[in-house]
């Protein structure tokens, strides 16, 4: 009988130890996830309690939100939604030279240009679903001049401002002419060459 309960034991203990392995490697596991994640939302929180958002191209933007959504597991894709603003027909606003054309009921896009941005205040125009404005710009001396984020105050649903020049810029220089910014816009941009972007 003695044989057989040192046998016993002997299993129970190996059990148990092999048990503690896999419970110490999960363990690991798990803690490893739970530092990367906390790292990545470190990061973020540094870059908004900084006060000073980050501006890219179009094509980094949407890489880096991409990214933070596979590490954060977002149950909703904001990259995916932005793509569809940016690549798929909308219902939308054009605001040139103070003229206003609404295409759809409920438009979600708003085109404008650097000379109609300071009239953004038209009546006319539906604020109310708009969650991407586009500012063409389309010479140097334009890119030398600002853009106060208080002129979207109104619009409720803003999410997106994208600025497309003609002309060769820098995240540094589209840096420069955002004034007052608030971080519940995110603002990127393109560079446009020809009839193309």
């Amino acid at each position: 009988m003695k044989t057989t309960y040192k046998k016993i034991s002997i299993y129970q203990h190996l059990d148990a130890a092999w048990s503690n392995r896999k419970n110490i490697f999960l363990l690991l596991v798990f803690l490893l996830i739970l530092f990367s994640s906390i790292n990545v939302s470190a990061q973020n929180q540094r870059v908004a309690s900084s006060g000073e958002s980050i501006i890219t191209e179009k094509k980094s933007f949407l890489n880096n939100l991409r990214s933070v959504e596979q590490s954060t597991r977002a149950p909703y894709s904001n990259s995916q939604r932005l793509e569809n603003l940016l690549t798929k027909v909308q219902h939308a606003v054009y605001y040139f030279s103070g003229t206003v054309k609404t295409y759809g009921d409920k438009p979600v896009c708003l085109f404008t240009d650097m000379q109609s941005l300071r009239n953004l205040n038209n009546p006319n125009i539906p604020k109310d679903n708009i969650e991407l404005i586009t500012i063409k710009v389309q010479s140097q001396s334009e890119l030398n001049s600002s853009i106060d984020m208080n002129l979207f105050a109104d619009f409720k649903n803003l999410k997106y401002l994208q600025i497309v020049s003609s002309v060769a810029t820098t995240d540094a220089i589209i840096s420069n002419m955002i004034r007052n910014n608030d971080e519940k816009y995110s603002v990127f941009f393109t560079i446009q060459k020809g009839d193309s972007e």
